[in-house]
């Protein structure tokens, strides 16, 4: 047997075991038909007739595809939840995608198809499986990362101390907007808002025309994209400011 078999048989073995198209493991306090697989502690999504091709969903998860915001290359995602908690369960390869699966599927296969992707039926599982990277698979740890920021933050301190605290979000639509004394309690100066600054007529210093009017003062510094950039050229372009810089300049 050739080294590039065994790793295709050890690797359909692991598939098998994982849940998908392993018909006879379960465990007594488990629904039979979906129990969780070998001391995973999950329900499999699904059950699948290895002989047939035969798709059987569990009602209790929900899978989702989607694309994976690990790293700059946006993969696609497949996001398996359960629907009694919200909870995410495991993230996988989207075998729709073909940054994961080689070959791809269709976007016009059919769903089930992305479940038999994942089997063992007519040798799937080594042909089209998705599959995502280390990092990508550590999203999932950081969805739910204790530490992650979920509402705006506000500075409390100077400039690079460090030091925050949370605000709602109309609150922080409001300063950014309207601008006024943001910073009053440490000493600062008013801060211009958008109103103050969107005015494409006067110039920004009528001593230096070149630098343009008065809405260059407002400079979006990007980051990755992740899909959200073209919605910020567009706004940028609506306020009238050229100063719009994604992440890869210098």
């Amino acid at each position: 047997m050739k080294r590039r078999e065994f790793i295709q048989i050890s690797a359909l073995g692991a598939t098998a075991l994982a849940g998908l198209g392993l018909n006879k493991l379960t465990f007594a306090d488990e629904p039979p038909e979906f129990a969780a697989i070998s001391g995973s502690g999950q329900e499999v999504e699904a059950r699948i007739d290895t002989k047939t091709g035969q798709v059987q969903l569990n009602p209790n998860i929900i899978m989702r595809h989607s694309a994976c915001l690990g790293c700059y290359s946006s993969c696609g995602n497949r996001v398996k939840i359960d629907k009694r908690t919200g909870k995410i369960l495991r993230v996988f390869g989207n075998p729709y995608n073909p940054h994961n699966a080689g070959p791809a599927l269709s976007y016009n296969a059919p769903l089930t198809e992305s479940y038999l992707a994942f089997s063992t039926f007519q040798g799937r599982g080594h042909k089209g499986r998705a599959t995502l990277c280390a990092r990508g698979n550590a999203t999932l740890d950081a969805n739910y990362d204790p530490y992650r920021n979920l509402v705006p933050l506000k500075r409390t301190g100077k400039r690079g101390e460090g030091k925050w605290k949370p605000i709602t979000w109309e609150q922080a639509i409001q300063e950014t907007a309207e601008g006024g004394e943001l910073f009053k309690d440490l000493g600062e100066k008013a801060v211009e808002g958008f109103h103050q600054i969107y005015d494409v007529k006067t110039p920004m210093d009528s001593a230096q025309p070149e630098l343009g009017p008065k809405s260059n003062q407002l400079v979006l510094i990007g980051g990755r994209g992740d899909g959200r950039t073209a919605y910020a050229v567009r706004f940028m372009g609506a306020f009238g400011s050229v100063n719009n810089f994604s992440h890869g300049y210098s």
